[in-house]
């Protein structure tokens, strides 16, 4: 481009949703947990108190075998593949929830009282991409079971502003809305960069909490410069407002944004508690076989 977008846009910004909300971008920090050989990423873990409702959110990547069953309980897992992912994803939960996911689709798990889920890739020898966000649910659901529905990639909307194209995985923003039981106003945003563009970003002061992470390529927002390196991201909490936004073409990022519950929890082994009595109770139901198995698949 003869005016390509800066990297570092002067902020603007208006005043937050509530009088205690921090009214400054602030930059998170983000690790890369290692799940096992198949899988990598980066994303912000552990840091409950900046993100609530989300007790973690990355950008993943996978290639080779599939992760082993492993139990969730107390809380939701949205999985999305990004539509450029080479395969597709046999998800399924203990309780009778078998779907395939396919790219650009979307996973809700709700685990409630627990059980134990598995995704497989169709192709092993395939790669997929996407996001993964944990949302907390500590004691809301401790009696009900689980259950798992798909958006498909024809369901979400989409639309252009500029040079930028916007896809809503899921949840609400502005007038258009994701039809789903689960979740609520939990939302995923996707904003993909066809050419450099600076524009604004409006987040809503409505009680939701907003993270932005990049994905690939490299962008700016509220004066913070984000990249997307080495399969690594960048994470910024973001206080409602309007901000200035800029990307590189092929730059893509990600926004997440949820209701907080401001309620204690314990999140460990992937099971989200009101306390650690509760974690023992939901650590021992899974000892005990209470959350189900998974027999191999023998097709």
């Amino acid at each position: 481009m003869a005016n390509p977008a800066p990297l570092h846009p002067r902020q603007t910004k208006r005043q937050a949703a509530h009088a205690d909300a921090s009214a400054t971008p602030r930059v998170l920090p983000v690790s890369r947990p290692g799940r096992c050989a198949a899988a990598a990423g980066a994303g912000v873990f552990d840091q409950v108190d900046e993100t609530d409702p989300f007790l973690s959110i990355d950008i993943f990547r996978r290639h080779g075998a599939c992760i082993p069953p492993h139990p969730h309980a107390g809380c939701g897992v949205a999985t999305y593949l990004f539509p450029e992912s080479a395969t597709s994803l046999r998800c399924r939960h203990a309780h009778g929830g078998d779907d395939a996911v396919r790219p650009g689709d979307l996973l809700w798990l709700e685990a409630n009282c627990g059980t134990v889920h598995e995704d497989v890739p169709d192709d092993a020898r395939a790669t997929v991409r996407g996001v993964r966000m944990i949302v907390n649910r500590a004691g809301r659901h401790a009696h009900g079971a689980p259950g798992q529905t798909v958006v498909r990639a024809d369901a979400m909307p989409r639309w252009c502003e500029g040079a930028v194209d916007l896809t809503l995985v899921c949840g609400q923003w502005g007038e258009r809305v994701v039809a789903r039981a689960e979740g609520e106003r939990t939302t995923l945003l996707q904003l993909d960069w066809r050419d450099d563009e600076l524009r604004t970003l409006n987040i809503p002061c409505d009680g939701r909490r907003w993270m932005a992470l990049i994905a690939q390529g490299e962008a700016a927002l509220a004066g913070h410069a984000l990249r997307a390196e080495g399969g690594g991201a960048q994470a910024l909490l973001l206080p409602p407002g309007v901000w200035q936004l800029a990307g590189r073409s092929g730059a893509r990022l990600m926004l997440a944004g949820g209701e907080p519950l401001g309620e204690p929890v314990v999140y460990r082994g992937n099971f989200a508690a009101r306390d650690e009595s509760d974690l023992v109770t939901l650590t021992r139901r899974y000892q005990q076989g209470s959350m189900g198995t998974l027999s191999p698949i023998t097709e």
